[in-house]
């Protein structure tokens, strides 16, 4: 039995052009500001929020404040959460292979252009539609299939989910200095 949800936001939809263009402003601001060498926005997560790359676009204010909403709904805590979020900007042969998200409370995925892909878990898959938000539990293996093949780049927003519990975790894995710089407290 799994534990997770999927929701629409039906604006992602309905202004993807917009939802793309920023997507493509926020790699190439990524870009900038960690050097334009082949480091990948999806591995170099730890170092940036997704809500700092989309700087003036309100429709991505309004994504991260929904997400938010969200994810507290999920949570059903009132305690304090943190979330950090980042660009999966891939290629057809660089969709992400079987991993999971083990230090954080919850994981999820909002798809801004899936392309005709699914994401794979243990007991279930799920068919990527434009708009939606995955969230469930960080520790479950998944990957992405490419059901079609594809040009341009699969476009997605991830996010992990910690508490003051797995801070502490973090803490004593990676130490006061190298910590993840990528979360933001969620204030919802």
């Amino acid at each position: 039995m799994s534990n997770h949800i999927i929701k629409n936001f039906s604006y992602i939809e309905e202004n993807q052009n917009h939802f793309i263009e920023y997507a493509n402003l926020a790699h190439e601001r990524f870009k900038f500001a960690f050097g334009d060498k082949k480091i990948s926005s999806t591995w170099f997560y730890r170092y940036y929020n997704i809500a700092c790359l989309t700087l003036g676009s309100k429709l991505y204010y309004k994504m991260n404040y929904d997400l938010q909403k969200l994810i507290r709904e999920h949570s059903k805590t009132k305690k304090e959460l943190w979330y950090q979020s980042w660009l999966n900007f891939h290629k057809q042969d660089e969709v992400l292979d079987w991993h999971n998200h083990p230090e954080c409370l919850f994981h999820g995925y909002i798809s801004i252009d899936p392309k005709e892909t699914e994401t794979e878990f243990k007991n279930y898959k799920i068919k990527n539609k434009t708009g939606n938000v995955y969230i469930g539990d960080g520790q479950l293996k998944h990957k992405v299939n490419v059901l079609k093949p594809f040009e341009g780049n699969r476009i997605t927003i991830a996010f992990d989910v910690i508490s003051e519990d797995q801070i502490e975790v973090l803490y004593k894995k990676y130490g006061l200095i190298d910590i993840n710089l990528g979360f933001i407290p969620i204030f919802v």
